[in-house]
């Protein structure tokens, strides 16, 4: 069962969103399963696992398949409108008074116009990464067209997955990237059978003309090199040679020759299947393949995210019958004082971790990286950090996050734990606004191996001595 809970889709992403939105109460037999189900996992998988387990006891379902079907809806609306509309453009090319279509124009408008679209979508894309992965202009419009057939007014799923960001809106912006790809699919397929139609039904004349003529003849002859150039071995007839070219220049008064129309329309095919149609088909696989890859890296970093998930876990992990992780490293960030013996029931008992060392934060500074590294290896169970309440300094303590980051391997736990010092320097609970203040810090680094635990001293039953 945990491999099958594992498996997120945009439907069930959609109906997570929704029931967080809606404030889905999470009762005490949910909080059991969840506990049960994530076992001693941590970080993005615990929470794939554990939010996938409460999702199914949420029973949220209705927002999902809504959106789903209009997904359906118009993904196929939009491909038969694109495919209705390649046939169109090749019939609009034909220049009926000499009974032909002119190359030039086919290549500049229908391939040369897909592949200017693609450069500006690709430079928007990089501009846009910069200014904060948004959506392109026509993800835009397809996603305002799918959430007006889903029903605007039940959305409230909307704006918490655009604005948590990472894989969850990843994942949104490549679907509809793949809706706009599997678009232009169906355009080449209407260009295809557009032509294809056109060659059958009537005879068609395929020309070339233009005041420069040396200057024109030579360029379409290097395109034309340069396009044939994945087929040219294999089936030469597909490539017009500077002969069918010269036969095929339109003068006042004169007819093109017959005999060139076959190499021209069977090129112009293979033109649009290789640099129009393929294309388009990688995009579309890389979009599938990307979606997937982001539903699969799910990590759950939004502040409504970590509050659910502090929500469900925060007090219930001292319920488990996992052993304390051996082996973590806790480092005492601003030389609190506060005595090891004190705070050793807490870190077993609710933390579920073993300290293996005890350090100032000074191991960590500058200049110190092999002392670093070696108290870090020694702890494969993770890092608490132990600050006091009052004591949050972000710029420190992201300078700090950053350098166990560089030291550790990928995945590494992070816990910062908060208490004050209380009467004759014993660790006491933090105040609310401290608690409020330190949930909000944690939750900016977007750290799916990062959780903040506060120190609570009810209910600590007394560690014996070794």
């Amino acid at each position: 069962m945990a491999k099958e809970t594992q498996r997120w889709t945009l439907e069930n992403l959609v109906d997570f969103e929704q029931a967080v939105a809606s404030s889905t109460p999470t009762t005490g037999e949910t909080r059991h399963e969840v506990l049960k189900a994530i076992g001693g996992s941590e970080g993005g998988a615990a929470r794939r696992l554990g939010l996938r387990v409460w999702l199914e006891a949420a029973g949220t379902k209705s927002a999902g398949r809504k959106f789903s079907s209009a997904l359906s809806l118009v993904g196929g609306g939009l491909g038969l409108f694109m495919l209705v509309t390649g046939i169109t453009a090749v019939a609009g090319l034909l220049d009926r008074d000499r009974g032909g279509i002119n190359v030039t124009l086919f290549l500049a408008i229908l391939i040369g116009g897909q592949w200017l679209v693609l450069l500006l979508a690709t430079l928007a894309w990089l501009l846009r990464r910069k200014a904060g992965d948004g959506f392109s202009a026509m993800q835009a419009l397809v996603g305002k067209a799918v959430r007006r057939f889903s029903g605007n007014r039940d959305d409230t799923w909307w704006h918490p997955l655009i604005d948590s960001g990472g894989a969850p809106r990843a994942a949104l912006l490549w679907r509809f990237a793949r809706m706009v790809q599997g678009a232009g699919i169906c355009f080449n397929l209407g260009i295809i059978l557009g032509l294809a139609g056109l060659v059958l039904v009537r005879h068609v004349d395929f020309y070339w003309e233009s005041t420069t003529e040396s200057a024109m003849r030579s360029i379409l002859e290097n395109a034309v090199r340069f396009l044939s150039s994945p087929w040219a071995a294999w089936s030469p007839d597909a490539v017009p040679g500077r002969e069918v070219i010269e036969s095929s220049r339109w003068r006042p008064g004169r007819h093109v020759s017959l005999r060139v129309d076959e190499s021209w329309w069977f090129f112009l095919h293979l033109v649009v299947l290789v640099w129009g149609l393929l294309p388009r088909a990688v995009l579309w696989c890389v979009a599938h393949r990307a979606g997937n890859k982001a539903l699969g890296s799910l990590d759950f970093q939004g502040r409504h995210h970590r509050a659910l998930w502090r929500e469900i876990t925060g007090s219930g992990r001292v319920e488990t019958d996992e052993k304390p992780l051996d082996g973590v490293l806790v480092l005492d960030v601003g030389g609190t004082g506060l005595p090891e013996s004190e705070l050793r029931p807490f870190l077993l008992q609710r933390l579920r971790v073993h300290p293996a060392a005890w350090l100032p934060v000074a191991v960590l500074d500058s200049g110190k990286e092999d002392e670093a590294a070696g108290a870090l290896a020694k702890a494969p169970a993770g890092v608490v950090l132990l600050a006091e309440g009052w004591s949050l300094a972000p710029p420190r303590m992201n300078a700090l996050h950053a350098k166990i980051r560089s030291c550790t391997r990928a995945g590494t736990s992070i816990k910062f734990l908060v208490a004050n010092a209380g009467p004759g320097n014993q660790p006491a609970a933090v105040t609310a606004q401290e608690r409020q203040e330190w949930e909000r810090y944690v939750d900016s680094l977007r750290d799916a191996a990062a959780e903040v635990y506060f120190y609570e001293s009810r209910e600590l039953a007394p560690i014996p001595s070794a």
